[in-house]
């Protein structure tokens, strides 16, 4: 007798659980992906955004305004790390429509742009660059571990 109940609620049961998974869905696409973000990973993400809505001449002469697949890229590497990779950086706008990256203590710089990225950081007594390196944010990424572990 009882088998026979629980046989009869699982059309129920399979609706709660699409309605559930409906519900799940209609929540993330009208919020942002930050809501998934925490702690520095969110800051930056908040960052990101304040800076996309720069407009052209945003620092008083010609800077250009954000370029929106330098955005996206940004938006991508804070996707894909933890906040901890993100603790010890700030972000700023370029007047060339690219944002920078820098270390708090100022001895690290990314420049995320477009296609490429670059960077310049000090480990030990070598200088360390980086020129127009194929953007990925896994590469990024590990470009700002080794500077951590400098």
């Amino acid at each position: 007798m009882e088998l026979a109940q629980e046989i009869q609620n699982i059309p129920d049961s399979e609706k709660l659980l699409l309605r559930v998974i409906n519900y799940v869905r209609g929540i993330t696409k009208k919020n942002s992906v930050a809501t998934a973000l925490t702690g520095d990973a969110l800051r930056l993400w908040n960052r990101t955004k304040e800076l996309a809505a720069l407009p052209q001449g945003w620092d008083g002469d010609n800077a250009l305004p954000m370029q929106k697949k330098t955005v996206q890229n940004m938006q991508r590497l804070l996707k894909s790390g933890i906040s901890a990779d993100f603790r010890d950086w700030a972000l700023f706008p370029d007047d060339n429509g690219t944002l920078l990256l820098q270390s708090k203590d100022g001895k690290a710089s990314i420049s995320i742009g477009n296609a490429s990225y670059s960077f310049v950081f000090a480990k030990g007594d070598k200088m360390n660059v980086g020129e127009a390196v194929r953007f990925s944010p896994l590469a990024v990424l590990n470009t700002m571990r080794t500077f951590v572990g400098a």
